[in-house]
């Protein structure tokens, strides 16, 4: 009878798959040679849920701290009944003149039809994040970023003001490990993205953060 007086305790979250990562929780990577150092093997934050919303449909960005306090994104894809975790950092202006070559990123937004790019050199810091060629994978497409997380709302109407929208250029790799995203904000800032595509079971622990 005296348990009936005790305190209950909440049950802790249980995580089962990326996708239900949330701001604290952490996951852990498998120690391959697919990722650089400061991925490879690590445990990584979530600091942040971003929601990029399209005309039909939503994907969900985890913002990702390592312990040295590097950056990376993460979307779950999932495509034709196999799942995979993208991987994505950005690089900044000058990364891209390295890279590329400013003139030759350029014609990415001059040319009519699809492009074409091919890199020009592979520095250590992004090795890991860079093919040798890409293709731009369809036209420009028109998007809305939303700095927070939707899953568990409702979506606000396509086009409401309450979402930042930008214009996406994607161009992928032949085998499609990897991937350049360009977003275009109002204004003409201009945001570059290299992108890892591994399989999901690459996240080989889920841990849940604290609850306040």
């Amino acid at each position: 009878m005296f348990g009936f007086f005790k305190s209950k305790k909440a049950p802790e979250r249980q995580l089962s798959h990326p996708s239900q990562l949330a701001v604290g929780d952490m996951l852990t990577l498998i120690d391959s040679f697919a990722y650089p150092g400061w991925l490879k093997g690590q445990t990584l934050k979530v600091t942040d849920v971003q929601t990029y919303q399209y005309q039909h449909n939503a994907e969900y960005e985890f913002v990702l701290e390592s312990e040295s306090g590097k950056v990376a994104f993460l979307q779950i894809e999932r495509n034709d009944g196999e799942e995979f975790a993208n991987f994505s950092v950005k690089i900044q202006r000058e990364d891209v003149d390295v890279i590329f070559t400013l003139d030759e990123f350029a014609r990415i937004f001059d040319e009519e039809q699809l492009s074409e790019i091919t890199t020009v050199a592979q520095p250590d810091a992004y090795a890991h994040f860079l093919a040798d060629k890409y293709k731009q994978s369809e036209t420009p497409y028109v998007c809305y970023f939303h700095e927070q997380d939707y899953r568990n709302q409702t979506l606000p109407r396509y086009q409401d003001e309450s979402g930042e929208p930008c214009e996406v250029i994607s161009l992928i790799s032949s085998d499609e490990s990897h991937s350049i995203n360009i977003e275009i904000w109002e204004g003409g800032e201009t945001e570059v993205s290299l992108t890892l595509r591994r399989p999901v079971s690459d996240v080989i622990d889920l841990f849940p953060g604290s609850r306040s």
